[in-house]
């Protein structure tokens, strides 16, 4: 009895100890030939699972446990356990399509049937968002596969759209120069000729006219980029006597005649 105790406690130790050597030497070899390995928790729990699985198999075979009865007994009861499984099997299955086809990645954010965040972790049965409001959105795998999915982050720069209204008194021409020139002095906007910024006439608006100004800025830029982009427009326009609108409604009363 308590060779076997001892048995035990060592197959689970040298099992935890080749979980944690498997895990460090990938993330080693991954960083040596310069590769980033975007599926960190993933790997961790895959081979968690497996060292487990053949941990469990080594200390059933020291305590002799013979697994043909209850094998038997699951068989007898074969229909009822497979309906029961059958939704997490099939988010099992999709799990581990879309952990090997690379449909999304961890800190990639995603769109999932109506529900945005940021992919923390893939597991086995689900899907873990963190929503930018901190919240945790466990979205099963078989919905990841077969839902529409938007990355909105596919690669590290993405384009963004900033409406810009001004007046219908405007000189457009002064708009456009000002505008231009906001684009080119902003640091934080991306330019090459990969990606081009751009201006665009969006609509003579009810109470102005409207402009699409279209740039682009690195991911870990993104709120900064917004920001500093609209205040410098805005003073800018300001500086140049250029007029930002808000709606207006003028009420005109009639006075009635007795």
């Amino acid at each position: 009895m308590v060779i076997r105790l001892i048995k035990t406690a060592i197959t689970v130790a040298v099992a935890y100890g080749a979980y944690r050597f498997l895990y460090a030497s990938i993330l080693k070899g991954a960083e040596r030939l310069g590769k980033e390995l975007r599926m960190k928790n993933t790997l961790r729990i895959i081979l968690l699972t497996i060292t487990f699985v053949i941990a469990l198999m080594v200390v059933l075979g020291i305590w002799r446990v013979n697994l043909l009865p209850y094998v038997t007994a699951l068989g007898i009861g074969g229909i009822a356990v497979g309906l029961a499984i059958q939704e997490p099997l099939s988010n099992f299955i999709s799990g581990l399509l879309v952990i090997f086809t690379g449909k999304l990645h961890e800190n990639d954010v995603v769109e999932i049937d109506g529900i945005t965040g940021i992919v923390e972790v893939v597991n086995y049965n689900h899907t873990v968002l963190r929503t930018f409001d901190g919240k945790h959105v466990l979205v099963p795998n078989k919905q990841v596969w077969n839902q529409r999915l938007i990355n909105y982050w596919p690669t590290n720069v993405r384009r963004f759209t900033l409406k810009v209204s001004v007046s219908y008194g405007s000189d457009l021409e002064k708009v456009l120069e000002i505008l231009r020139k906001c684009i080119e002095e902003e640091p934080f906007v991306e330019k090459s000729p990969e990606r081009s910024n751009s201006i665009v006439f969006a609509e003579f608006g009810s109470s102005s006219i409207d402009f699409n100004v279209n740039f682009w800025v690195q991911r870990q830029n993104y709120f900064d980029a917004l920001n500093s982009l609209a205040n410098r427009i805005k003073r800018e326009l300001e500086a140049n006597g250029i007029v930002i609108p808000f709606p207006q409604l003028d009420v005109h009363i009639k006075e009635r005649v007795v």
